[in-house]
C-alpha cells in the first residue's frame, strides 16, 4: 500500500516498464484481450474478473490514515485506467494486513468463490473421465513432475479408473486444459506437455536473469551479443539452462526452443543458430534512421529494415502502448512505390488475424494515416473520415492535404508520392 502506483519505479521488476502504472495498464490490457463479451453485464462489469489486492494494511494504525491512503490509491487507479473500457474488469478491491489474521482474508476467499461462481463456465458438465485425469495430473504435479510427453500422458489416460483409450479423446482433453491455462500443450510439440506453467516461466527466467556466474560463460562474445542486441545463440541457451537447474531444462532444450518460438518468446533467425529474444532487445533513446553505420537497426519499439536487396526502399516500424506505426521510405529514382505499401499492409493485417486465432484474443484496430513528414503519434486522420472527404486540414503543417493521397498507396491505389505512412491504432 505504501508504494505509489503512478510514481514507483519498476526497473527492479520489469525492464519494459518505467513505472508501476505502466505495468498495471499492461495487465489490464492483456486481460481485456480475453474478455468474454463486448457488452458489460447488468452489474456493469466485464469478464474475466479482476480482484485487486493491496497488502501492508498493518502499517496504518489509525483508521483515518488508512482511509486517506485508500482514497489516494483509488484516485491513482482512476488516473491510470480513467474512462477506458478495460477498467470494468475490476470487480473488487481488498486491503490486507501482512501480520494480522482477520476477517478480511476470509472475505477475500469468499469474494473469489462468488466471482468464480458467476463465470459462464461455472457448473458446466464435463466428462467424469476428464475430472479423474485432471486429478491424476495434479497428483503428478504435487509429486514434483513438471512435464510429460504424449506417450506417457496416454498411459495415464488409460488408467482403469479413467479409461480414455482413444487418442482423439485425449487430444480434446489436452486442448481444453491448455485453453483454461492448466497446462501448456501444442499438438505439433507432443514430446513436451508442460504440466506446470510456472516451470516454463522458470526456464525463461534462466535466460533473462542478471545473476549469472561469468566463470561458466565460455561464449563471452555470444553473451555480449545477447546483452547488447538481444541476439542469443543455441550454445549460450544451453549454458544458461545448465547453470540454473542442471539437466532439467537442458534435457528438454530442443522442445523448449519450439515452445518458446510458439509463444514468441524466441524468434529464430533463418539459416542461423541464433535467436532474437524480443524482450531483451535494447531500447534506443537516440535513434537516427538516416545515420549510415554497420550497426543493427533493431531496437525495442523502433526498427528499420530493407524491403529489397538494393536497399533503396526501407520500412520504419515504431510502436507505443496502443499504436503500431509503419512508414515506407524510398531513395530510388523511381517515382512510384507500386504495390509495396499495400503488400505490407496486407501482411500486417494477416499477422494480426493470426495472433487473434493463435492466442484466442479479441483485438480490434482502426486505420489512421498521416502525412509522411509529420509526427505519427498526434493529429492523425481516421481512414473512415478520409474516405468521406476530398481534402483534410493538417493541424501540424497548417495546410490542406488531399485525402486520397494520404491513404491510396496503402489501400491498393496508385498515387505518385516519395514517402507514405500508415498507423494501426
Amino acid at each position: 500500500m505504501k508504494d505509489d502506483i503512478s510514481k514507483q519505479g519498476l526497473s527492479q521488476c520489469f525492464a519494459d516498464f518505467q513505472h508501476i502504472e505502466e505495468y498495471v495498464d499492461f495487465w489490464f490490457d492483456s486481460i481485456h484481450c480475453h474478455r468474454t463479451a463486448n457488452e458489460r453485464s447488468i452489474s456493469g462489469h466485464l469478464d474475466p474478473p479482476i480482484i485487486l489486492v493491496f497488502t501492508g494494511k498493518d502499517k496504518y494504525d489509525k483508521q483515518v490514515d488508512f482511509n486517506r491512503r485508500e482514497k489516494e490509491l483509488n484516485d491513482q487507479i482512476d488516473q491510470v485506467l480513467g474512462f477506458q473500457n478495460k477498467y470494468h474488469h475490476l470487480h473488487n478491491t481488498f486491503y490486507l494486513s501482512n501480520i494480522n489474521d482477520s476477517d478480511e482474508e476470509f472475505e477475500l476467499q469468499y469474494a473469489i468463490y462468488e466471482t468464480a461462481r458467476e463465470m459462464n463456465n461455472w457448473g458446466n458438465a464435463f466428462p467424469l473421465k476428464w475430472i479423474l485425469l485432471e486429478h491424476l495430473i495434479e497428483i503428478n504435479k504435487n509429486d514434483g513432475k513438471k512435464f510429460i510427453n504424449f506417450t506417457d500422458m496416454l498411459k495415464l489416460a488409460k488408467h482403469p479408473d479413467i479409461n480414455i483409450l482413444n487418442e482423439e479423446d485425449l487430444l480434446l482433453f489436452l486442448r481444453f486444459q491448455h485453453n483454461v491455462g492448466n497446462i501448456i500443450f501444442f499438438e505439433n510439440i507432443r514430446d513436451l506437455i508442460i504440466l506446470s506453467p510456472q516451470w516454463l516461466a522458470d526456464t525463461f527466467r534462466c535466460l533473462v536473469s542478471d545473476r549469472v556466474d561469468y566463470s561458466i560463460l565460455y561464449h563471452l562474445e555470444d553473451w555480449l551479443l545477447f546483452k547488447q542486441q538481444g541476439k542469443i545463440s543455441e550454445s549460450l541457451i544451453t549454458v544458461l539452462f545448465k547453470s540454473k537447474d542442471g539437466s532439467q531444462f537442458s534435457g528438454q532444450k530442443n522442445n523448449l526452443h519450439k515452445v518458446m518460438e510458439k509463444l514468441d518468446i524466441l524468434v529464430k533467425i533463418e539459416n542461423s543458430s541464433y535467436y532474437i529474444m524480443p524482450s531483451q532487445i535494447p531500447s534506443s533513446t537516440n535513434y537516427y534512421p538516416s545515420k549510415l553505420d554497420s550497426g543493427v537497426a533493431l531496437h525495442r519499439g523502433i526498427c528499420m529494415f530493407d524491403i529489397d536487396r538494393s536497399g533503396c526502399e526501407k520500412i520504419l516500424v515504431t510502436l507505443s502502448t496502443d499504436t503500431i506505426a509503419l512508414q515506407v521510405v524510398s531513395f530510388s529514382e523511381k517515382k512510384e512505390f507500386g504495390s509495396t505499401c499495400s503488400d505490407i499492409y496486407s501482411e500486417v493485417k494477416r499477422l494480426i488475424e493470426e495472433i487473434i486465432v493463435r492466442y484466442k484474443v479479441k483485438i480490434y484496430f482502426q486505420l489512421h494515416f498521416k502525412c509522411s513528414d509529420g509526427y505519427y503519434y498526434k493529429d492523425t486522420f481516421e481512414f473512415e473520415n478520409l474516405t468521406r472527404t476530398n481534402e483534410c486540414f493538417c493541424v501540424e503543417h497548417k495546410k490542406v492535404h488531399q485525402s486520397e493521397q494520404m491513404y491510396s498507396l496503402w489501400m491498393k491505389k496508385e498515387v505518385c508520392f516519395k514517402t507514405a505512412s500508415v498507423y494501426i491504432a
